[in-house]
């Protein structure tokens, strides 16, 4: 695979990280109209740092990635590479469960600092510590190339399975 292509994976991948999904929030079941506090999905502020960063992305030197996603569906992720030099990416997000137990499908639609779209599935693990997420997307317009990982498929399933665990990448949820 050349240079090229894998850099712009990289690319779309932090895209993809940055991603805003659309917020889906639990059906409130009682007549008091709570609201449910933790909202169902990635709604929320994710850091992914040190090991936890895809294998592909640490190839490119980025060593940190914030992930904001906002209840209204507009995303920030803020990529830091191994000098601290940080990339802004910026969009909108649809999130939606998947037939597959416990597996969300994306779709990130960056608008900064290039339009592109990434397609992608995520987990979210509840720890007794807080929420972890697991997540694995891919630029799909302009097309790299790879299929987006599949909820059938599970994680690793980028390209068919073509790039294994490297672009699948770990968040772990910022309680502010």
């Amino acid at each position: 695979m050349k240079k090229k292509n894998l850099f712009a994976l990289a690319l779309m991948l932090m895209a993809a990280f940055t991603l805003s999904f659309t917020a889906c929030s639990k059906d409130d079941d009682d007549d008091n109209n709570n609201v449910d506090p933790v909202p169902e999905g990635l709604v929320g502020k994710w850091v992914s740092e040190g090991e936890n960063v895809a294998p592909l992305l640490v190839g490119f030197n980025i060593a940190k990635i914030i992930a904001d996603f906002k209840e209204n569906g507009t995303y920030l992720v803020e990529s830091f590479d191994t000098e601290g030099v940080k990339t802004e990416l910026v969009g909108v997000y649809t999130m939606e469960e998947s037939s597959v137990e416990g597996i969300w499908t994306i779709v990130l639609q960056q608008s900064q600092p290039t339009s592109l779209r990434s397609e992608g599935i995520f987990q979210i693990i509840e720890k007794e510590n807080g929420r972890e997420m697991k997540y694995e997307v891919v630029q799909t317009d302009p097309s790299l190339g790879f299929a987006a990982p599949t909820p059938e498929g599970g994680f690793g399933s980028t390209g068919g399975g073509s790039l294994g665990v490297l672009n699948v990448q770990y968040y772990v949820e910022i309680k502010e």
